[in-house]
């Protein structure tokens, strides 16, 4: 059985994926203004086939995925299309990364997805959850733990999609995409450079991610409430820096790079618990 479910968006009009036959959502997730199917994989179930679509700010991209719950995960295997460059939305924003919202409101980071030349990208993943909803945003770094409110794909359902119907009421939030902060004068110099290998381009990707996540840990206090985990991170950005102009690997500057940006995250996630529990601001 399917279950069909409203997920509200912070973009556009509102409207509404109904159950067939019924004129009635089965599965509801509230916030503010947008729908999205939701489905209940059960345990343990044959492969079921899911569709994606575009938003209004990416009324062209298309995908599909197989999804199968297997012991202990769900496993996701997606093909996505018709994907443009992520700065389309801002120069802030330099990928895209999947996410799964459970039944309680709580975003998944499933990964992130990293168009080729053509604006195709795939994404094998897995997660614990049972219960979700699947959607495409723009972020500024792949380590992101709440989606921006820039989403450019949502899951639909298929004549052959299977699931459980379920009743429950949802929300969760969005990042606004003027949270994001964003020094353009920094970026290094390679911005607006041509044409560059696909190893070039994650190495500089990875880097500019970097930058933003320190960018974004450092505007909500994070070289001073988490001033080693910060440190940890901006130590990291700017040895991946070292590597790319010594001509290092590109495997070693994206790795390097990513660590950095996982490490900025964790300094800004530190950050706002300890301002929390001060009683302090929050983002």
């Amino acid at each position: 059985m399917r279950v069909i479910g409203t997920l509200a968006l912070l973009l556009v009009g509102t409207f509404g994926l109904r159950a067939q036959n019924s004129g009635q959502p089965l599965y509801r997730i509230t916030v503010v203004s947008r729908t999205i199917d939701a489905i209940n994989y059960g345990h343990r179930s044959e492969p079921t086939k899911i569709g994606f679509r575009g938003t209004v700010l990416a009324p062209d991209a298309r995908g599909e995925a197989t999804v199968q719950s297997k012991r202990g995960a769900v496993e996701i295997m997606a093909d996505f299309s018709h994907l443009q460059e992520p700065s389309l939305y801002g120069p802030q924003f330099l990928t895209y990364v999947l996410w799964a919202i459970s039944p309680e409101g709580r975003p998944v980071n499933l990964g992130e997805l990293v168009p080729n030349h053509a604006n195709k990208g795939k994404l094998n993943v897995t997660t614990d959850l049972q219960a979700f909803a699947l959607l495409v945003t723009a972020e500024p770094y792949f380590s992101v733990t709440v989606p921006s409110d820039v989403v450019v794909m949502e899951n639909v359902l298929r004549p052959e999609t299977v699931g459980q119907v379920q009743q429950v009421n949802v929300k969760y939030e969005l990042m606004p995409r003027n949270a994001y902060t964003f020094d353009k004068s920094a970026r290094p110099a390679n911005e607006g450079r041509p044409m560059v290998s696909m190893d070039e381009y994650e190495s500089l990707s990875a880097l500019y991610q970097a930058q933003n996540a320190l960018q974004n840990a450092k505007y909500v206090g994070a070289d001073q409430y988490a001033a080693d985990t910060y440190a940890k991170a901006d130590g990291l950005y700017r040895q991946a820096q070292s590597y790319q102009s010594q001509k290092g690997s590109s495997r070693q500057v994206v790795t390097t790079a990513r660590e950095a940006t996982q490490a900025a995250e964790d300094a800004r996630i530190i950050t706002l618990k300890r301002q929390q529990a001060a009683g302090g601001p929050s983002q």
